[in-house]
């Protein structure tokens, strides 16, 4: 499927689109005007339906959970951010007007301060040893966000934020005559005033109208929201060795969880109605057939569908506490596919940009010093702040073990 370039809609990305020629009911989720299951999981998110972010969950997680759950059940989430953004689902999650949230860094890090540790400039030189952190801190982030009232879904990627700019930005001394924004959070704006850049504070919503009026040219980014905003064609080059690293989350209130399995108890009939839904589905759904049926034509989301059509065939719903395991289970047995979409994605994105111009540039060996200097203050200050300094400690021990086997380090192609 060929996305770039977009013209009609923004097709990208947690946080960072502007949805373009988008209407509002369009957002909408398709189970606002259906009769309203018995039980209902509501979603907020800042991405638009259609996106690299979003297309393993709508077209394959979501009806998958809501069918074989014979919609007793249902998943709906509101997308392109008309619930607002991280923040305002937040609060509306605090309110009970919503259940739960797939967060970009902000709304994750507003959770789990902890998880700004992942966000430090230049932690990470791959996605693999990102992979390999977040699987071994797994276990940890869960409790972290169990202390704040949530159940962890899944967790995937922002992604890497690059140095994009108008002029070239090899040295320091030129990105210091740019216009440069910063919108990702106290740690990206430290880092540039290390770096002796007074760097603008903007909302992810000014962005892309910044550039476009000339106020800022500069700044470090997701390719995806380069491309989502089409402010690609006023950014000429790109540092190779991207900045920064930025996690994105899903997770549930433990409230609306406990709520919906207590209720399962007191009503026996109504699980046993999901029971027999989900009996059924087990025993009647065809994996080709069901993926016919949903206009699923993509291969890469049918082999998605195929393995977990056949996961939920193995399956057992035996008492009310499965319903909601059953359902984080399916979301981390297609995380890893769903990561692997997401970085083709930003691997796609590049190649864009450099069939239209785009340069590569390399920050001179003086000032890639002067970067390692800055870092290292970063880390420093931030330590026992943000994050604890021994969960900082353990991540670099833990990168140190896995440089020593294997080096790839990330950048665009």
């Amino acid at each position: 499927m060929n996305r770039f370039p977009i013209r009609v809609k923004a097709k990208t990305i947690l946080g960072f689109t502007l949805i373009l020629n988008l209407s509002y009911s369009s957002l909408l989720p398709a189970e606002v005007n259906s009769e309203k299951p018995p039980y209902q999981i509501k979603f907020g998110t800042m991405s638009p339906a259609d996106s690299a972010w979003t297309e393993i969950p709508n077209k394959i997680l979501i009806p998958l959970v809501n069918s074989m759950f014979g919609n007793k059940l249902k998943l709906v989430v509101y997308y392109g951010g008309i619930m607002g953004d991280d923040q305002e689902i937040l609060e509306k999650i605090k309110e009970g007007k919503l259940d739960a949230c797939s967060c970009t860094n902000q709304g994750t890090v507003k959770v789990v301060p902890d998880l700004s540790v992942l966000t430090l400039p230049l932690l990470f030189q791959s996605y693999d040893e990102i992979d390999f952190v977040t699987q071994k801190l797994r276990k940890y982030i869960e409790t972290r966000f169990e202390e704040q009232g949530f159940k962890l879904l899944f967790i995937i990627d922002t992604g890497f934020l690059y140095f994009f700019s108008k002029d070239n930005p090899s040295t320091f001394e030129k990105m210091r005559t740019q216009k440069v924004f910063s919108w990702f959070g106290e740690i990206q704006e430290r880092t540039f005033n290390y770096l002796g850049i007074n760097p603008i504070s903007i909302t992810i919503p000014e962005l892309a109208p910044s550039i476009s009026k000339s106020m800022t040219n500069a700044g470090a980014g997701p390719a995806s929201w380069l491309l989502a905003t089409q402010m690609y064609p006023y950014m000429k080059y790109v540092l190779e060795e991207p900045l920064f690293y930025g996690p994105s989350t899903g997770f549930i209130s433990k409230r609306k969880l406990d709520f919906i399995t207590s209720d399962l108890r007191a009503k026996p009939a109504e699980f046993s109605g999901i029971q027999r839904s989900f009996s059924a589905f087990q025993n009647s759904v065809a994996a080709e057939s069901y993926l016919e049926r949903k206009g699923i034509r993509d291969e890469k989301l049918r082999k998605v569908g195929r393995e977990l059509i056949s996961w939920i065939k193995q399956q057992k719903l035996e008492s009310p506490e499965q319903v909601s395991e059953i359902i984080f289970r399916i979301f981390r047995e297609s995380e890893a596919a769903w990561l692997r979409s997401i970085r083709e994605f930003e691997a796609e994105c590049f190649r864009g940009f450099f069939a239209r111009g785009m340069k590569k540039a390399r920050l001179e060996e003086s000032d890639r010093r002067t970067l390692l200097l800055a870092t290292g203050r970063v880390w420093d200050e931030f330590s026992g702040q943000l994050y604890p300094s021994t969960l900082l400690s353990g991540i670099k021990d833990r990168l140190i073990q896995y440089r020593a086997k294997k080096s790839n380090p990330a950048g665009p192609e």
